[in-house]
């Protein structure tokens, strides 16, 4: 399973739309030229605003269980994850997790974790032992410590504001597999 399984906004290659303005075998006029470029820039704007929908059927996001379990086992890792589509000022990730994860910061995104399936403990406040920025706003922490817990299951919807310390606990044994749709801060 891939990207092309979902419907997606339209992709302008840029590099194309330069390239065919350009071509000096053709020598458009300056007037065809101008009118070409202007396309290739004002065509990703509109299509970023049109009224194409993103649409992932349930079966679609469950095999990604599967999908992100053997990519665990391809890396000896025990999270896996993959951005689904990235529309600029928000993105979609699908996450896998068979262990807790370290304490970690978002300072320019909220996290809305859409639950799919599996359990988990989200660790939130307090602030994160050992932190470092790792760059882009985003701090990282071997653990959350003072903070407040909250047991989330399949069905379950968190929001987790920017600026927020969290940690996802997962017990041994079980597993944890959310939609993530990240909506970056204004």
């Amino acid at each position: 399973m891939n990207r092309r399984d979902f419907p997606s906004i339209p992709v302008i290659d840029l590099a194309r739309c330069r390239l065919a303005a350009t071509n000096k075998d053709h020598r458009p006029k300056r007037a065809v030229t101008t009118l070409s470029l202007i396309l290739c820039m004002v065509i990703p704007a509109l299509a970023q605003s049109n009224d194409a929908i993103v649409y992932w059927p349930a079966v679609k996001l469950k095999e990604y269980s599967s999908t992100l379990k053997a990519t665990q086992t391809a890396k000896k890792s025990t999270t896996a994850s993959e951005i689904l589509s990235d529309l600029g000022n928000h993105k979609f990730e699908i996450l896998r997790r068979d262990a807790s994860g370290t304490g970690e910061i978002h300072q320019n995104w909220t996290d809305v974790f859409i639950v799919q399936g599996g359990e988990a403990t989200v660790l939130y406040g307090g602030k994160i032992e050992g932190s470092r920025d790792t760059g882009n706003g985003e701090i990282r922490g071997p653990k959350v410590e003072g903070g407040k817990s909250q047991k989330v299951a399949a069905g379950d919807v968190l929001v987790m504001p920017p600026g927020v310390p969290h940690q996802t606990l997962v017990e041994p044994g079980k597993s944890f597999f959310a939609l993530i749709v990240k909506v970056q801060k204004k």
